[in-house]
């Protein structure tokens, strides 16, 4: 049988080893960086990475955890997305 291939491969958490920007929060009044030893979610991509301090990591595996579900009940239930 095929294996079954990982899509959430490219989001880790790490301890960020020097200043990193919050890619929730750039810009604006609540803009912040992730400073050098706290956790961050990562999600690597093309061109660049996104960082994501723990409050906003929370925020966007929620996210990501609701678009799962939606999936999972189009292909249990036989609809196509619209």
């Amino acid at each position: 049988m095929p294996q079954i291939r990982a899509i959430l491969g490219h989001a880790s958490v790490e301890t960020a080893r020097g200043k990193r920007i919050c890619s929730r929060h750039r810009t604006g009044k609540e803009r912040h960086d992730i400073q050098k030893g706290q956790l961050c979610l990562v999600v690597r991509g093309v061109p660049s990475d996104l960082n994501y301090c723990v409050d906003s990591a929370r925020d966007v595996l929620e996210k990501a955890e609701s678009d799962l579900i939606s999936l999972r009940g189009l292909i249990e239930g036989g609809r196509p997305a619209a």
